[in-house]
């Protein structure tokens, strides 16, 4: 059986250490490790954004894929659509 990776994962640990690392800064404000500058916890918060957004678009990773299903939201999205345009909006029964 093929294992399935949640993408989440990469988000969470970067989110940790985004923590941490603002933990730490904050608790040795007084000494060199508070000196930390702040662009470098606003790369930290743009990657956990990047990797937040990569689990976001690619969730098929964790979902399984079935013969004839669309792929991704972006399938599901157009699916939807598809669906959408073959409905007769004048019918209230539907």
């Amino acid at each position: 059986m093929e294992q399935r990776r949640d993408p989440w994962a990469p988000f969470r640990i970067w989110t940790a250490l985004t923590i941490g690392v603002y933990a730490v800064r904050a608790a040795f404000a007084a000494t060199w490790v508070g000196a930390i500058p702040g662009w470098v916890l606003l790369l930290l918060l743009l990657v956990a954004l990047a990797l937040a957004t990569a689990a976001l678009l690619f969730p098929g990773r964790v979902v399984p894929w079935r013969e004839g299903e669309p792929m991704g939201w972006w399938g599901r999205f157009l699916a939807d659509r598809r669906l959408g345009r073959r409905r007769d909006p004048r019918d209230p029964s539907r």
